[in-house]
Formats: structure tokens, C-alpha cells, sequence
């Protein structure tokens, strides 16, 4: 995969001669993209495309080529594999749809593209990709706008929407392996790249059909146990099987055999796409829950007992507070006042402030040898009319004290992304949209103990 990630020269085979905006060039792209290797444009009309001299044909190059791009008509790709295999290129990457995603043609021709790299050992990203994303050395081969943000983050998915749609997925990602339809390259040597890449600590996988399963099963097992996995499994009903066929023509059934073993292994399985940005966000900034039990610290006495079923939910519990760190909430808050886990500050904080009765109370649990995990219910007032009920800054000073357990947040009120934006300016705290996410994210650390 090393040819296919960090490459020195690319030939862009059937590049468009259109640039601008709706033109979906790849070359225009990749140069956008800040990639410095050299490119070779592929195109019988066109003398020079972006001030780059074209080619008519990749055999007419007289230079190495690590990479070829085909974005050509179906109908022209298997001559330009094996012209491909007369200049010696020995990884390529086919850009267009039309294959075994489409019709009973389009899997004859992928089936012969995947005969002549055998033949002549060119090993073959796609077809239906957008192929590849390393924000480490700037260079993309995708023909869509994305991101260039290094994150320790790698993305195998099968289609190129968490590519384009990575905010929404998973958060930033530092590189990315579009499988798509998975004709020669699948999960095992995309997942074998990362488990050997220095710069990837969190595996994001999104699956629809699982192809070479015994050697990914086998890799997954041994990947798990230095680096977190996380797999979004969709195609699980009837109906999205068919339409899985009919996206990147893989089967996907019959996964359910191998769930139990990768879930032993430790990969964490995501049940809706919503999930993996927050495990992305989670595993990334929080350490390990070295066991089950979670300190809960609130404003409302309503929101401690919502969360404390969520923890249930997910295998946590709330953790018996120590006698002294009940005192030293104690001392702050009404003789009236009954104090336990969760642990309701508002009547202290009506006396003393928010800032200052918040994070004593942080302290206090962190310091608690009973507590290996916390959650924050607070407020997410409107700045900067009510600004002191605002405790972000001093939960952080008090993270700042290293105590190595995870802190998640829950917030409500008007204001929740910018405050939220606070809370986590620190990378020690992070903020999730409802308590039972907050209560699974939490969950979701326990494999690392």
C-alpha cells in the first residue's frame, strides 16, 4: 500500500481537459491539495492540461510511474491496464463506476481488470473510488473536495462519502482508503498499512460486505491489541444487502459469523453512522476506564438519574463515593442537603458559584479511588450576560492536575457549541449530545483495560 499512499510520480490516466469549478479534476485537485511529486496527465485531446504537458498514451511517458489513476470510460479501461502492464506500472487506481456495482457487462470487465493484474502482478484499488487520502504528504487522488487536516485517524471505508463527508462521520482524518468495489485491494491490506504506520493510532472501518475473511479476522485480532478499531457494519437487513450488491457489487451477508470474534478481539462496534465521530473524538482525547465505576457531578437532580440508566445501559454503574469526598461537598453545600452519586452541587452552587463549587466537587471525585470515570452535567449559558455560570475554564485548570480518568460532558441551554468549544479547548473533556452518548463513550474505553 506504500505505493499507493506516499507515491513520487502519478499518471492521471483519461484526465479531464475541464478545470474550475464543476469540472471534478483530479489533477486540479491534487495540485490544490499541496502534492509535490511529479504528474503525468493521460489524454489523446489535449497537448498540455493545467501547464502540465499531456500524453497520448501512457506508453509515450519515459519516466518510472508508482501510480496510475484511470478515469476512463469502462468500456476503455482494460486496454489501458494493459498498456498499463507494458510501461511496467504495478499499482493502479480506477476512479469510475460501471463494474460490478452495475450490470452483468460491467462485472465481466472487473473481472477481467482483476485476471490481468494477476497476470502481471498490478495490484488494483476500486473500481468505484475515490482512492486515496494522505493529509501527511498532501496528495489525494479523490476528484471531490476534502479536508487536509493530519489526524492520527485512518478511514478504510467503501465509499467515498466519509471521504467527503468526514465531519459528519468520524472528525478529521490523516489518511483514507476508499475500497470500493474491492476488485484486488480489500480490508486485509488496507488494515495491514495502517497496523505498520506510525502516524495512525485509531482505526475507523465502514464495512458493507466482508471479503477475505479469514485473513482480516486473523489481522484484526492482532491490530486490535496496539491500536483501537472501530466498525461501522451497514448492509445488515435484506434489503440494504441487495443494495449493497448493487453499490459495489460485494456480498454482504453473512457477518454475523464473524461479529463475536471481533468484538472479543476489542473492536468497537458502531450501531448507527452517528456514532463513530464521537468514538473517533472519544479514543483519540480520553485515556482508559480502567473500571466500571462513574462519578456523576450535576445541576439537576432530573439529569443524575437519566444518565445513571444510560451507564446501566452500557455496563457502567455509578461509583460509592468516599466519605471524604462526600465532606468536601459537604461543607459547601446545606445541612438539608442529602449528598451522594450522582452528585447534585446546585444548592452549593446557589451559595458559593458555579466556577468554585464545580471544581471542588471535579477534584474531589478524580481524587477518589473508588471513581475510574466521570460525568459533567452543566449549563451552556449565553456569554456574556451569564457568564458565571460558564465552568469550562476551571474544569479545565483542574484537568490540567493529570489525573488520567476519563471526563465526559453533557450541556444544556442556549448556547451549547460555544460552549462546548471551551470545554474541550483543553483535549481533556469532551462534550456529547445527549447523556446516553456521553454514557457509551465512556463505555467504549473499557476495552483498554
Amino acid at each position: 500500500m506504500k505505493k499507493f499512499m506516499e507515491p513520487e510520480s502519478v499518471a492521471l490516466i483519461g484526465l479531464s481537459r475541464k478545470t474550475g469549478p464543476g469540472s471534478y479534476n483530479i489533477m486540479e485537485n491534487m495540485i490544490r491539495f499541496g502534492y509535490k511529486g511529479k504528474i503525468f496527465p493521460v489524454n489523446p485531446n489535449a497537448r498540455s492540461i493545467l501547464g502540465k504537458k499531456s500524453f497520448s498514451n501512457i506508453k509515450e511517458i519515459q519516466e518510472n510511474i508508482d501510480l496510475a489513476v484511470i478515469s476512463a470510460p469502462r468500456e476503455d479501461t482494460i486496454n489501458i491496464l494493459n498498456d498499463c502492464a507494458k510501461a511496467d506500472i504495478k499499482y493502479v487506481i480506477i476512479v469510475n463506476q460501471g463494474f460490478a456495482d452495475a450490470d452483468k457487462k460491467g462485472k465481466e470487465i472487473q473481472n477481467t481488470i482483476k485476471e490481468i493484474g494477476t497476470r502481471h502482478g498490478i495490484r488494483i484499488l476500486g473500481p468505484n473510488t475515490l482512492g486515496i487520502l494522505n493529509n501527511y504528504n498532501n496528495f489525494t487522488t479523490s476528484f471531490m473536495p476534502l479536508t487536509n487536516e493530519k489526524s492520527s485517524v485512518g478511514l478504510i471505508c467503501q465509499s467515498g462519502i466519509l471521504f467527503v463527508g468526514a465531519e459528519d462521520f468520524s472528525g478529521a482524518i490523516g489518511k483514507g482508503i476508499d475500497l470500493g468495489n474491492g476488485c484486488d485491494i480489500g480490508f486485509f491490506e488496507a488494515l495491514k498499512y495502517f497496523q505498520e504506520d506510525p502516524d495512525i493510532k485509531i482505526i475507523a472501518i465502514h464495512m458493507e460486505g466482508l471479503y477475505q475473511g479469514k485473513e482480516f479476522l486473523s489481522l484484526a485480532n492482532d491490530v486490535a491489541k496496539k491500536k483501537r478499531i472501530i466498525l461501522l457494519k451497514t448492509a445488515l437487513t435484506e434489503t440494504s444487502i441487495k443494495s449493497a450488491m448493487s453499490h459495489t457489487g460485494n456480498m454482504a451477508g453473512n457477518f454475523q459469523i464473524h461479529e463475536g470474534v471481533m468484538k472479543q478481539a476489542g473492536i468497537v462496534f458502531l450501531e448507527e453512522d452517528g456514532q463513530m465521530k464521537y468514538a473517533v473524538k472519544t479514543l483519540c482525547n480520553m485515556p482508559a476506564l480502567k473500571g466500571n465505576n462513574i462519578a456523576v457531578i450535576t445541576f439537576s437532580g432530573a439529569a443524575g438519574i437519566m444518565v445513571a440508566d444510560a451507564l446501566e445501559k452500557y455496563g457502567l454503574k455509578l461509583s460509592t463515593l468516599s466519605h471524604n469526598t462526600i465532606n468536601k461537598i459537604a461543607k459547601l453545600s446545606p445541612d438539608w442537603m442529602p449528598l451522594g452519586n450522582p452528585l447534585d452541587i446546585w444548592p452549593a452552587v446557589m451559595k458559593y458559584g458555579a466556577e468554585k463549587v464545580y471544581s471542588i466537587a471535579l477534584e474531589a471525585v478524580l481524587s477518589d479511588s473508588q471513581v475510574n470515570g466521570v460525568v459533567c452535567i452543566s449549563i451552556a449559558p449565553l456569554l456574556p450576560d451569564f457568564s458565571f455560570l460558564d465552568v469550562s475554564e476551571s474544569l479545565n485548570a483542574v484537568m490540567k492536575k493529570q489525573f488520567n480518568k476519563p471526563v465526559a460532558a453533557w450541556l444544556y441551554g442556549p448556547n451549547k457549541d460555544e460552549i462546548s468549544k471551551r470545554f474541550e479547548s483543553g483535549k481533556k473533556i469532551m462534550t456529547y449530545p445527549t447523556l446516553e452518548t456521553a454514557a457509551w463513550s465512556l463505555s467504549i474505553l473499557k476495552s483498554n483495560y
